[in-house]
């Protein structure tokens, strides 16, 4: 069965995407060169990256720039997401330092009814509904589409460039960072410390809290308890395993301390948990690979239409404001144009008369 993901390369222009749709499960840490524009299409998502912590919610999207650790995690079921993936490259031929561009695009509940957003939404669907037609007018929309995309971001959210020496400075954290991320993956279900930390990373310990504060937007005790929740949430739905083992096996000193940090992340205690799951909830966890949507799902092909009716609806609607407002000029200035013939009127008759007046006096 076909999914929504493609991958577009055209090396000679700089243009190497990749695009797709998926369920949004456990927290993942990711942090890749590209550019990542992150769009909810459904559910509740907790995003944190560059030092912040935010949910986003449906139609809600986030740019995360390039070589900015990030991770995701699923607050409702049935959380999805668009993502399009953007070589940074691509901006070589319109920006002298293209490493050193930083983005600030994201949307709120405020916001995310806005032109720009719309736009934005409006031109991701397109891509992802025509990429893999292979007509020459497809292509040309395609590229079209990726080039107004573009356009409407750099318009509305101009990047602008990070100070070579603080970029370079963040270089070295990201890769303190990465070390330490590497090192609790490996190392979850056993006690890590602080001063473990410190060793990996090459900072003291005082500092490492507040690397993983200022990057990710939790410190490094959130950051451990959610791996060790999101590595238990996968044994709990693939084995049977009492729920004290598994508290154990990943890293959780006791079970109340599981259940406490399962109830304040997901709203429900493990055993209600497990009870819930359902064999598509399982199917989706396994080995924790970004499970695609397939292009046959009503949902998201709703979305995708809707996205794109959007767009026109908002140009109509505004268009329809517009005619509304010269109506009502038009109104307003209809006695005030009234009067104006009648002067014109009137003094086109005086001049009249006076020429004829002096046309009668004698030479």
């Amino acid at each position: 069965m076909k999914q929504f993901y493609y991958t577009y390369n055209k090396s000679n222009k700089n243009i190497n995407l990749k695009q797709y749709i998926y369920t949004i499960g456990s927290y993942h840490y990711n942090w890749h060169n590209d550019l990542e524009l992150l769009l909810i299409m459904n559910g509740k998502v907790e995003v944190c990256t560059n030092g912040t912590s935010r949910n986003f919610e449906t139609d809600d999207m986030i740019l995360i720039n390039s070589n900015i650790g990030h991770a995701t995690l699923a607050q409702k079921p049935n959380s999805i997401a668009m993502v399009l993936h953007i070589d940074p490259m691509f901006f070589k031929e319109y920006y002298e330092n293209v490493g050193l561009l930083y983005f600030n695009l994201n949307s709120s509940k405020k916001t995310r009814n806005e032109k720009q957003f719309v736009l934005i939404r409006s031109y991701l669907s397109q891509m992802i509904l025509c990429c893999n037609k292979e007509s020459p007018e497809h292509k040309l929309l395609f590229e079209s589409l990726f080039y107004s995309l573009i356009y409407t971001i750099i318009s509305y959210f101009p990047p602008k460039e990070v100070y070579s020496a603080a970029f370079m400075t963040n270089q070295k954290k990201f890769n303190a960072i990465n070390r330490m991320i590497k090192y609790i993956d490996k190392n979850y279900k056993k006690k890590i410390t602080l001063d473990k930390l410190s060793k990996v990373s090459g900072y003291n310990s005082n500092y490492v809290s507040q690397l993983f504060k200022s990057h990710l937007g939790i410190n490094f005790y959130s950051y451990l308890t959610r791996i060790r929740l999101r590595e238990a949430t996968h044994e709990l739905s693939q084995s049977r395993n009492k729920i004290l083992e598994i508290a154990l096996d990943n890293g959780f000193p006791d079970i109340k301390a599981f259940n406490s940090a399962f109830r304040e992340n997901f709203g429900k205690s493990p055993t209600e948990y497990r009870c819930q799951l359902n064999s598509e909830n399982i199917k989706n966890d396994i080995n924790f690979k970004k499970q695609f949507i397939s292009i046959e799902n009503k949902l998201i092909n709703n979305k995708l239409i809707g996205y794109v009716s959007n767009k026109d609806s908002y140009y109509l609607k505004n268009s329809s404001l517009n005619w509304e407002k010269i109506n009502k000029l038009t109104e307003c200035m209809t006695e005030p144009l009234h009067k104006l013939q009648e002067l014109t009127k009137e003094l086109v008759q005086t001049t009249d008369c006076f020429e004829k007046n002096i046309k009668d006096l004698p030479k």
